[in-house]
């Protein structure tokens, strides 16, 4: 199956988990919580400051994975507070895009992305925001 995913390098991956661990962080990737991916149309998603959560059995994509940190750090300074979480995702997703090349992001997913942000702003507007 094909769906666009495109798994970012095993090694970076696995340095990542390592270094987020190291600092008390978990990285989640147990069967249960695919449900819970799959009803966000999601490969990844961070709980909060410490916690982020992966589909099992596959290496997120560089996307997936920067974007996911990005918002660890949105939690950890207060400024991801739930009902604010448009403005934190355009704020992640156009981080991912000012360091696609550091953070080796392939440019379909820059493309994808460019366009989520997009979506999000006519949202964002929509809700007065």
């Amino acid at each position: 199956m094909n769906d666009g995913h495109i798994p970012m390098d095993a090694k970076q991956f696995a340095r990542i988990k390592i270094a987020f661990e190291k600092n008390g962080g978990i990285i989640d990737s147990s069967p249960e919580l695919d449900r819970h991916l799959d009803s966000r149309g999601s490969e990844a998603a961070a709980f909060s400051e410490d916690t982020i959560i992966v589909k099992s059995g596959q290496i997120p994509s560089a996307s997936a994975m920067f974007e996911e940190l990005i918002h660890t750090t949105q939690y950890k300074s207060g400024r991801a507070t739930g009902s604010n979480w448009i403005q934190m995702e355009i704020e992640a997703k156009e981080k991912l895009v000012r360091y696609q090349k550091q953070y080796k992001i392939p440019n379909i997913e820059n493309e994808r992305t460019l366009r989520q942000i997009e979506q999000l702003k006519k949202l964002s507007k929509k809700e007065g925001g």
